[in-house]
């Protein structure tokens, strides 16, 4: 069924997601059916389309270098990392891309004005929009910082080179970003390296451009959610039966039951408002699900191909120091951190939407009469029919026991590996 796509013009300062960054990155005009088309067709979809060939013509490049660097598996695990990564930037940026429709839809909905309810305390979505801001910002400059450790890394790496063995020839290749060496000569490499530097500096650019989009929408939808529902809980725990009941005495009959008909208005926004939002989020759910689940398999991969690639290094006499296992240790702690925000921040949304009926259960239901009471109890039905939970397998979900795990793995491959090296 076709989704329709709202237009309505909204304050941006009242968007919990960060719009401005959004506009200086292009990623609010991809998704906005307004933006600049020719011939019928949004520019910036067509510069993604064209985003999309590039890395994936890079791709195919970097598995040609695995075959021709095949002798040096350290060189292969690199190679093999770069894919890993470079085909995860393109198929976030395809999901967003056919998806465009509904995720601009969701972000009109996470609007502090969006929620229903007249009493909402709106300190709490104004503190979840700060910190969206925030989140953003710190995504944005952590990828960042990857981009320049690894950029910088081959200007101060004079002294290291791929080496390639080929018909009783060596071939010896300068160390740059992601070395896109094949089929290129050594000398003709090396001579114009500035030339390759410019080329391969653009597509880490590239790519850190459709990552960095993805997360920061990820992590900002993540956190509305959780805002949005912390301020529907905190409603339902400060609703107060007691203050539409004080009209009942010395009122006549007529102003009794608009009083009751009002409370009863104003808790069925409430639970109106908690409907939209879970809705929402299963929108988004729907969308992100595949991408999210691939995202933290690989990155789990690139930390180990990494991993490894630095104890290599460290076994052939390469300080961990240098400037060459430096920038590695920084893409490491990157995709880390970046794990770990990830599970985190669902983990606070499962945790927020698990404490509804406790919300619920907190206010002075007692004082209600029936109507109320089988109302409430409906609602409480209804989150308890309702687990929407980010799932890897059936018994598995996004959380933070999640990162614990991949970091439990991470150092006993660590430790396993030093203890190889020194007894065997």
């Amino acid at each position: 069924m076709a989704t329709g796509i709202k237009t309505v013009s909204k304050n941006e300062d009242n968007f919990m997601i960060n719009m401005r960054l959004m506009k200086k990155t292009g990623f609010y005009q991809l998704l906005d059916s307004r933006s600049l088309k020719v011939f019928g067709h949004n520019v910036f979809k067509c510069m993604s389309v064209v985003q999309m060939s590039i890395l994936s013509s890079v791709a195919f490049i970097f598995v040609a270098n695995i075959y021709y660097f095949s002798d040096d598996i350290n060189t292969v695990m690199m190679y093999s990392m770069l894919i890993t990564s470079d085909v995860l930037s393109i198929l976030k940026l395809y999901y967003i891309l056919q998806n465009s429709d509904t995720i601009w839809n969701c972000i009109q909905m996470t609007s502090i004005d969006d929620l229903s309810y007249k009493y909402h305390d709106r300190r709490i979505l104004e503190e979840g929009r700060s910190k969206s801001t925030s989140y953003s910002i710190l995504i944005m400059f952590m990828w960042l910082n990857l981009i320049v450790s690894w950029s910088l890394g081959p200007l101060f790496v004079t002294n290291y080179f791929l080496i390639v063995e080929q018909n009783d020839e060596i071939y010896r290749y300068r160390f740059n970003i992601m070395n896109f060496a094949f089929p290129a000569t050594d000398r003709f490499y090396n001579d114009n390296f500035m030339i390759y530097y410019g080329i391969e500096f653009i597509t880490l650019v590239l790519w850190c451009h459709c990552t960095m989009n993805f997360d920061v929408l990820l992590l900002s939808m993540n956190i509305t959610f959780k805002y949005q529902l912390k301020t529907i809980s905190n409603s339902f725990s400060a609703f107060n039966f007691t203050r539409y009941n004080d009209f009942k005495n010395n009122r006549t009959k007529n102003v009794k039951h608009h009083k009751e008909s009002e409370s009863m208005f104003d808790f069925k926004s409430l639970i109106y408002d908690q409907q939209r939002v879970i809705e929402n989020m299963k929108n988004i759910y729907r969308v992100f699900r595949p991408v999210v689940l691939t995202q933290l398999a690989s990155e789990s991969l690139i930390i180990m191909l990494l991993s490894c690639i630095i104890m290599l290094n460290y076994f052939n006499g390469i300080s961990l120091l240098s400037a060459l296992n430096l920038r590695i240790f920084a893409a490491i702690s990157t995709f880390l951190f970046h794990i770990y925000v990830i599970c985190y921040l669902f983990d606070d949304v499962n945790e927020q939407k698990d404490s509804m009926n406790l919300a619920l259960y907190s206010s002075d239901w007692t004082t209600s009469d029936l109507q109320h009471k089988i109302l409430l109890l409906h609602a409480m039905r209804m989150n308890n029919a309702e687990n929407l939970r980010l799932q890897v397998t059936r018994n598995k979900i996004v959380n933070f026991q999640m990162f614990t795990y991949v970091r439990m793995i991470f150092f006993s491959f660590y430790y396993s590996g030093y203890c190889g090296h020194y007894f065997y």
